[in-house]
């Protein structure tokens, strides 16, 4: 087994040290003094503005808005409360561990004796719960409104609009400052939004990780034992998509990776090392829905990964997950109904990772967020059991901490210019150019060359990606050229020599002058609602006709995504020059079984030019 790559020596003896002491004095006590003495010289209930013309001094409850008869509070423990209904419960909830201060700021007062002047003494009985709840509601309406959706931020990762990486472990909010020191503050409003205080999760490491030292490099040296097929670069898109779990809702865009492959080829075992190296700032699911994730989630910008993903005929389950993961990558929001005809909407920035020995259908929008790994059988005398330590995950977070910039400002750019060169389209840039950049960031370029990606040769760098994803990029073919695909693979209610024709095989024999001409082809193209124009002045030629309605064509489509009549838009969303429109009437004008229709004209020989060449 490879040597392990760590901080070692004083350097994590520091780490260690500053921790233990960050940790003794988060246990400092709180100071809540009792609620009869008087607090900066103010008597209880005594305050400015009492009992709710305005909030008491120094609250430990902050509110936060409004929308309709629900309050927001962000509570004394810095979590966010909706409230709807007060009593006494939401009131401790609110105030807890600071629970004398909420007896101080609208006590009750109760006669207790009198002292040696004869005079009344008093001290507080309890709560003036009506008054309390009148104050923070009108807090609530001199706030304004207020929207969770938009300005609260849960555990994970993070960007301010400096551009700053921030990391919310639950307890604190995590960043580096410009001279490279960690500095934390405690979840709160920052820059407009509202930083949720939950569960704590992985904290960074406290000192910074040179790249010699990342656990990355021995991570990496794991991950290349696995079959994979593109060994070269399979294993650092993985290696990649570890370090944007870690970046969440920080990244503009969230790449989805999706490990395939037979029984026993290490996808479970992929998942338990991806779960010890994020620890707690991982959502590991098996058996799960997509209700089920974002129930989980919530504000958080947690990675998630769904283990056993399979394609189950009849069930949507895992066709939901997928549009859910989907929706994450670029921040979309999901709107569903709720209870009194109240919508709900939940807004996603997580990654995720699925795998699945067969994936679950799905479109060319979800495919081109996603990089496809598939694994081979594993050869037994090469494997070996991963090793994982509990640090190796908080000094890659800390790599991300304090690299955030280069990867902003110079890799991603640098590796999306790349995959430009190589041919790819924006969506695929964004999902291959964010991966390959995470993993340049945690592992440096040197070790990117050894696995053979040529760093310092972009053109040749552009060469090795183009070829070795050319064949997961040709599955992800546009919707107008799925449709027409379809179509031409349809077949056409009529019989020829006992043989079933089609509206590909019709138009193939008209064009090599076999058996069929001008004459017969419309004919059997008309069967199918299409129409066939010969090569003449526009184009190169022969059209295909294909009208917007025609009941043979509803039947062709009725069960794709191109029913009813979306089949023309799909078309219309095809290169000009191979689906001709916004010519003269006269050239769209089609007769199809004696009848003038308006069509798209597909120009068969524009649409063979633009096609892959193919081995006759």
């Amino acid at each position: 087994m490879a040597k392990r790559r760590t901080q070692v020596g004083t350097q994590a003896t520091r780490a260690h040290w500053l921790e233990a002491q960050r940790r003794l004095e988060e246990r400092a006590d709180i100071e809540d003094p009792d609620p009869n003495l008087a607090r900066d010289g103010i008597l209880p209930g005594k305050w400015i503005g009492a009992p709710w013309d305005r909030m008491p001094p120094n609250c430990p409850v902050e509110v936060l808005g409004h929308n309709g008869t629900v309050t927001y509070c962000r509570s004394a423990t810095g979590q966010l409360h909706a409230v709807e209904r007060w009593d006494m419960h939401i009131l401790t909830s609110l105030f807890a561990p600071k629970i004398n201060y909420l007896y101080w700021g609208w006590p009750a007062m109760k006669k207790v004796g009198t002292n040696e002047d004869g005079e009344p003494i008093y001290k507080i009985d309890r709560v003036e719960r009506d008054k309390a709840m009148i104050c923070l509601v009108s807090e609530g309406k001199r706030r304004g409104l207020f929207d969770p959706e938009k300005r609260v931020r849960g555990r994970g990762g993070w960007m301010v609009d400096s551009g700053a990486f921030i990391w919310n472990s639950g307890e604190f909010l995590w960043s580096v400052d410009d001279r490279g020191k960690l500095i934390t503050a405690r979840p709160a409003e920052h820059d407009g939004y509202l930083y949720l205080r939950s569960p704590d999760i992985d904290r960074p490491w406290e000192t910074a990780i040179a790249r010699e030292e990342s656990p990355a490099l021995s991570i990496l040296e794991d991950l290349r034992t696995w079959n994979w097929d593109r060994p070269y670069l399979d294993p650092v898109l993985f290696l990649g998509w570890i370090a944007c779990a870690f970046m969440g809702g920080a990244l503009d865009w969230r790449p989805i990776v999706f490990t395939t492959g037979g029984a026993g080829v290490g996808k479970s075992t992929l998942h338990s090392l991806t779960q010890a190296i994020l620890g707690d700032s991982l959502i590991a699911l098996v058996d799960t829905t997509a209700a089920g994730i974002y129930q989980h989630v919530k504000q958080d910008s947690l990675p998630v990964t769904v283990d056993e993903l399979e394609a189950k005929r009849g069930s949507s389950k895992a066709t939901s997950i997928i549009e859910l993961a989907r929706l994450a990558s670029s921040g979309g929001k999901m709107a569903r109904g709720g209870a009194n005809h109240e919508g709900t909407t939940f807004q996603a920035r997580s990654s995720f990772m699925f795998s699945a020995i067969l994936p679950p259908p799905m479109g060319v929008q979800d495919k081109t967020r996603m990089a496809t790994l598939n694994l081979k059988r594993l050869d037994k005398a090469h494997g070996r059991e991963p090793v994982v330590r509990d640090t190796d995950g908080r000094m890659i977070l800390r790599q991300i901490m304090d690299g955030w910039q280069e990867f902003r400002t110079r890799l991603l750019p640098d590796w999306k210019q790349t995959l430009h060169k190589a041919g790819f389209d924006a969506r695929a840039m964004d999902t291959y150019g964010t991966l390959l950049a995470a993993a340049e960031l945690l592992v440096g370029p040197e070790a990117l060359e050894a696995l053979g990606l040529e760093i310092s040769d972009q053109e040749r760098l552009a060469e090795i990606i183009r070829a070795a994803t050319e064949a997961e990029r040709a599955e992800q073919t546009e919707k107008w050229q799925e449709c027409l695909e379809h179509l031409l693979a349809a077949t056409i209610d009529a019989h020829r020599s006992g043989d079933r024709l089609t509206v590909g095989g019709v138009l193939l024999e008209y064009e090599r002058g076999a058996s069929l001409e001008l004459q017969y082809a419309r004919e059997r193209l008309a069967l199918a609602g299409l129409g066939l124009r010969k090569a003449g002045e526009i184009g190169i030629g022969p059209f295909l006709a294909v009208p917007a309605k025609h009941p043979a064509l509803f039947k062709i489509f009725q069960e794709t995504d191109f029913f009813e009549g979306g089949w023309w838009l799909a078309l219309k969303q095809a290169p000009e020059h191979i689906v001709l429109r916004g010519l003269e009437q006269r050239y769209h004008t089609i007769k199809i079984n004696r009848t003038a229709k308006h069509c798209l004209l597909v120009d068969l020989g524009a649409y063979d030019a633009a096609m892959p060449k193919a081995e006759d």
